[in-house]
């Protein structure tokens, strides 16, 4: 049978599950909170009302800020290789397949052949629904490496770009060519974009709008949130509510 597991995941709090690898591969669902997951190629994060696939065999972590709950289904490692992405994919949980799963998680849930059909029905629904841009990519050079890395843990640090290249031993021209080539964005983009990760993270945590503004290194509250509304079409409060559930929203 494809479907090999079916878990109901309920966390409280912060919780971080270190890297790790199944032989099956992993699909979850997000009905509240918000997941950041690290992999290889990159950091997504998941809001409440997404979707995600781990391919069998992908090295990956995840971390949970304020608590989540949501369901997660691990496919036979032959199936997940024919019918399903070979990378990452984050997308929004759409009616279609929200349906399917409920169907495929229910106390009616088919079996045999019935299974099959809507494995693959699941599998194209899946493959046609678009991936989410909550996404950073990380370069693959050690220096770069490990210059993103400290970024990531440091979203306050304001170095420059000649600064950054001070640290890592390399050039200013080179470090932004190398940069751009192995992540596809300018270091300018790329920190903005890990901002607004971070700040989805700490918002679901349920950090208050000004401490967020001050742990990622904006010079004042209004630039963070003219950012934050730039990036994702509404205000911080309004994107994270009382309830705790974020807005899935693409960015612009």
């Amino acid at each position: 049978m494809s479907l090999k597991q079916i878990r109901q995941l309920s966390h409280a709090g912060i919780r971080e599950r270190r890297r790790h690898r199944h032989d099956q591969g992993q699909l979850f669902t997000i009905r509240s909170g918000v997941v950041a997951i690290e992999a290889e190629g990159g950091r997504w994060v998941m809001p409440t009302g997404c979707i995600a696939w781990i391919p069998p065999g992908m090295m990956h972590g995840a971390r949970v800020q304020g608590g989540m709950a949501g369901t997660g289904l691990y496919f036979d490692g032959a199936w997940s290789r024919a019918a399903m992405p070979d990378t990452v994919k984050v997308a929004r949980l759409s009616p279609l397949l929200d349906a399917l799963l409920a169907a495929l998680t229910g106390d009616e849930a088919p079996t045999g052949t019935a299974l099959e059909h809507y494995l693959a029905v699941f599998a194209d629904a899946f493959a046609r629904e678009p991936a989410q841009t909550l996404f950073l990519p990380m370069p693959r050079e050690p220096r770069l490496a490990r210059m993103a890395a400290r970024m990531v843990a440091a979203p306050d640090d304001n170095t420059d770009l000649d600064g950054w290249a001070a640290r890592i031993g390399m050039s200013r021209r080179t470090l932004t060519r190398r940069f751009q080539a192995q992540t596809g964005w300018t270091i300018v983009q790329w920190r903005q974009q890990m901002r607004l990760l971070a700040a989805m993270e700490r918002l679901a945590a349920g950090h208050s709008v000004t401490t967020i503004a001050i742990d990622l290194g904006y010079a004042s509250v209004s630039s963070f949130i003219a950012m934050f509304r730039r990036y994702l079409g509404t205000t911080p409060r309004a994107y994270m509510p009382a309830d705790g559930a974020a807005r899935s929203r693409p960015l612009r």
